[in-house]
């Protein structure tokens, strides 16, 4: 769908290499634009797609040759996408205001942890700072030391950087076909957290209700929603939200007398009690064959061995192959945003 499209991209790691990917799986042609050898922090060889489909350069941007370079590329590309602390493209000379004097179409993506200005906005911080600062850290399920727990996942780059910025590009894109004009697109990971958010901020602002750990039905506190252990030491996820789904839930675990009781908060220690004892009768994966068919809104907590091996996702063709001359062949995630070739 972006084929066509050419990216500069000046980041290495983080939201700006996710957006960069992306749109890689989309169809742009992504151009990495790294520093000189040792200059700068470096992926492992398998991150981000293992630079699949992607090219590379490396320039020296605090030098003459170096920024001469950099903006002949920029005068010919559609996107710009550059990770720095703010202000630092434009010390560099590598800013919106220089690419636009060279191409005056280009979309220029500046991804930032906290945005371009703002009290926060030269702070250090990486993916657990803006989730913290977000609000999805403190909606989290506790630790033994009543601390939030720490995502499993770099939710905050992902999704609050790298495809906020990787949707906002396509708009601007578009935006350029119907009007002629570039746009510059300041992407704050955190305000892409706050999105994600919105559900439990737009309740707080509108009714003065606060979301914390257990406190709702999507933080834990309904038996409904929550995990559970099974014979075998692995775990079953439980999203039976709808009546009809829990009524077929209690069913299928024999306790019929329950289903009536779903948001009956006085009855939910009982109801979990129930639940765990029957889920400890078998292991997981005979829990999933039995349930999974009879609308019961449960599945298997994979690891991620597991997950590489899933029926499902190897069914959508979600793996695909890199090659690395070191390393040599290897599995990778493959393009599976809706729209990538597969």
């Amino acid at each position: 769908m972006l084929q066509g499209v050419s990216v500069l991209d000046l980041s290495t790691v983080g939201p700006g290499s996710r957006c960069s990917a992306a749109l890689r799986d989309l169809g742009a042609s992504v151009t990495k634009v790294l520093a000189p050898e040792g200059k700068q922090i470096e992926p492992p060889f398998f991150a981000y797609g293992a630079g699949r489909g992607m090219r590379s350069v490396r320039l020296d941007l605090k030098s003459d040759e170096g920024l001469r370079e950099f903006l002949q590329l920029a005068a010919s590309a559609d996107v710009v996408v550059e990770s720095y602390r703010p202000g630092v493209a434009e010390r560099l000379g590598i800013g919106y205001r220089a690419v636009e004097d060279v191409n005056a179409l280009i979309v220029y993506a500046s991804l930032s942890g906290y945005g371009q200005d703002g009290p926060y906005s030269q702070w250090a911080g990486h993916d657990i700072n803006y989730l913290a600062v977000g609000g999805y850290l403190g909606t989290q399920g506790r630790r033994a030391d009543d601390g939030p727990a720490i995502p499993g996942a770099t939710i905050a780059d992902g999704a609050g950087g790298g495809l906020h910025a990787a949707l906002a590009i396509c708009a601007a894109l578009f935006h350029r076909e119907r009007t002629g004009r570039g746009s510059y697109l300041d992407v704050s990971t955190t305000e892409g957290v706050l999105h994600l958010m919105a559900l439990f901020v737009d309740e707080y602002l509108a009714t003065g209700r606060e979301t914390a750990p257990g406190s709702s039905l999507l933080t834990g506190k309904y038996a409904c929603y929550d995990v559970y252990e099974c014979a075998d030491g692995k775990w079953l996820s439980v999203g039976a939200i709808e009546p009809a789904f829990f009524k077929n839930l209690c069913r299928e675990l024999g306790h019929e007398e329950l289903a009536e009781h779903q948001m009956d908060d006085a009855r939910q220690g009982e109801i979990r009690e129930a639940f765990a004892a029957a889920f400890a009768t078998k292991p997981r994966d005979e829990w999933v064959a039995e349930l999974a068919p009879a609308n019961t809104c449960v599945a298997p907590v994979l690891s991620i061995a597991e997950v590489a091996l899933d029926p499902q996702l190897q069914a959508r063709g979600a793996f695909v192959e890199a090659t690395h001359p070191e390393h040599g062949t290897f599995g990778q995630v493959g393009p599976v945003l809706a729209g990538s070739p597969r």
